[in-house]
């Protein structure tokens, strides 16, 4: 709901030009959403909180034809099925998971996020899409770059779980000697920044969509890129699913792709945003 509020405010900050709505927005969207997402990241596998973020697809869906009405915002059979598709494979990637939530140290961290050469690749894909998002292409083609792009870097939660891994390790480990070494290296300084960097930089591609697509488009591109970003790094960064059997790992895929169709969908029913 959170998201959903801060997007729409953002949204009407251009249209109004209320520069309050745009701050409220920013700072929902910014500082306190990501704290919510925390408390939850803190203590379940990311490929599991993450496909909950659906959530706000279907009340922007339901919520942006009255709240942006000067949008002339309209619930299409198209926009319905994208929606639905979407919904349909976050829940799927939510009951196959059979994750496991592993509690790091920084050292840990470092060689996970780090050192890894598909942690490395992951890193670098981002990295490409995110500096290719202002390309020379078509119209409804930049609201899916810039709603993919917004959505790729508020979905790296993993620089947040990490840091928070850190935390909780911290917390049980505070009686033993050498339970705040980790705080010592500059691993959870470099995870904090760029828990917060990511956030940053994906509200300002947000807000640019926003100024100049449809709510519902855009709203929705970003929340399934955020969910496929996240179910994606939880797996091939933060390695969740490595003990799952291949038929959980098939049916968990399966509803990401679930999700990419209907963002196809959704992106096809709106040529004219």
């Amino acid at each position: 709901a959170l998201g959903t509020i801060s997007k729409q405010l953002i949204a009407a900050s251009e249209h109004k030009k209320k520069a309050w709505m745009f701050h409220l927005g920013a700072g929902l969207n910014i500082a306190v959403g990501p704290v919510v997402d925390a408390s939850a990241y803190m203590y379940a596998p990311q490929v599991i909180v993450a496909p909950l973020a659906c959530l706000d697809v279907i009340l922007n869906a339901i919520s942006a034809p009255v709240v942006l009405r000067w949008q002339d915002e309209k619930l299409t059979p198209a926009h319905v099925a994208g929606v639905l598709l979407v919904t349909a494979g976050a829940v799927g990637t939510s009951v196959f998971a059979q994750a496991t939530d592993h509690v790091y140290t920084a050292c840990e961290l470092e060689e996970q996020l780090f050192m890894r050469p598909t942690s490395l690749a992951y890193l670098g894909f981002e990295l490409v899409v995110v500096l290719t998002e202002e390309g020379q292409i078509g119209a409804s083609a930049r609201g899916l770059s810039l709603g993919i792009a917004a959505g790729l870097l508020m979905g790296n939660v993993f620089f947040a779980k990490g840091l928070l891994s850190i935390l909780r390790s911290t917390i049980e480990n505070r009686k033993n000697s050498g339970g705040f070494d980790s705080w010592l290296r500059p691993t959870p300084y470099l995870l904090l920044l760029l828990a917060l960097s990511g956030p940053l930089c994906g509200h300002i591609l947000m807000r640019k969509g926003l100024a100049e697509y449809k709510g519902v488009y855009m709203v929705t591109i970003f929340e399934g890129a955020h969910i496929c970003a996240a179910c994606l790094s939880g797996c091939v960064v933060m390695e969740e699913m490595a003990g799952a059997s291949w038929w959980q790992f098939v049916l968990y895929w399966c509803g990401v792709l679930l999700i990419l169709i209907g963002l196809l969908v959704i992106n096809s029913a709106a040529q004219d945003a």
